[in-house]
């Protein structure tokens, strides 16, 4: 009796382990993945020194790494995806006033960012680095699997560039704005603002934020910061209220907010671009 009760209860928590397995798997997927990335991004130091000419190449140690620089937009968008997949990864900054001798080995262009995937082997450009990551790290996909909304979703990242324009021009030769610049500049946010209202979700990619959200971000980040110090290039509050709601949402998103960047250092960093000099690439080094 007691040989045939042990038996069942073997043969119930044989099939339990076998029902709760795959359950446990698919919890790894439905558990909130914002704690997850957190986790992970709270690991990684964004904050390294950036190596500049004469400084050697650290030793690679099979990590997948990105050659970045830390207040760079381009090379934060990689970050994002990273981030916001859970990824585990390296960071080698660089200096790009005074390069490596070996950055163009590991870019082609001599640009951040770049990610090298296994040791001599690296993907370059920021949009291609994402794309890359999205295909290769199938968990939190950032690109939707529809062609039509996945087209749609990169023509609002390349309707950006009228902002990525404006903000580069105030940074480096505000002179040169014009009312075209201007114009071009609110035209994009009220396409932007406009997918949001169409699409009816917190976030452009749905309910949680997407290639399409991360591609854009980096230069939202820096309009935010500069809206103070040059209000051409302030986002109006009435006029893009939807825009400028989303905008907080993301800022408070889990995959953004290790990679923030004080206002001050932002301020700092880029202000000698307006005097002509060399920034300082480590204000966050520590």
């Amino acid at each position: 009796m007691i040989t045939t009760t042990l038996s069942f209860a073997m043969h119930i928590l044989m099939r339990s382990y076998k029902i709760l397995t795959p359950v446990g798997h698919l919890l790894e997927f439905v558990l909130p993945y914002r704690t997850m990335a957190k986790a992970v991004a709270g690991k990684i130091n964004f904050n390294t020194k950036h190596l500049k000419r004469g400084d050697p190449l650290p030793p690679y140690n099979g990590k997948l790494r990105v050659y970045n620089m830390r207040l760079c937009p381009f090379a934060q968008r990689t970050i994002l995806a990273l981030n916001a997949k859970n990824i585990d990864y390296e960071i080698v900054n660089i200096n790009l006033a005074e390069k490596p001798e070996w950055l163009t080995s590991k870019s082609a262009f001599g640009k951040v960012p770049s990610i090298e995937i296994k040791e001599g082997v690296c993907i370059y450009e920021s949009l291609i680095t994402v794309e890359y990551l999205d295909e290769v790290y199938p968990q939190r996909p950032l690109l939707p699997k529809d062609p039509v909304r996945k087209a749609m979703d990169k023509i609002i990242v390349e309707a950006s560039g009228p902002i990525v324009t404006f903000f580069l021009k105030s940074i480096k030769a505000p002179d040169t704005i014009t009312e075209e610049t201007v114009s071009a500049f609110h035209k994009a946010l009220e396409f932007i603002q406009e997918q949001l209202k169409e699409r009816g979700s917190p976030y452009l990619a749905g309910d949680e934020p997407g290639y399409v959200d991360y591609m854009n971000w980096p230069w939202f980040e820096r309009l935010l910061v500069f809206k103070e110090e040059d209000p051409r290039v302030k986002i109006d509050p009435k006029k893009f209220k939807l825009l400028t709601a989303y905008l907080e949402k993301m800022k408070k998103d889990p995959a953004v907010v290790p990679y923030l960047v004080p206002d001050n250092v932002m301020v700092a960093f880029h202000e000698a671009f307006k005097t002509g000099s060399t920034p300082n690439y480590d204000l966050l080094d520590f």
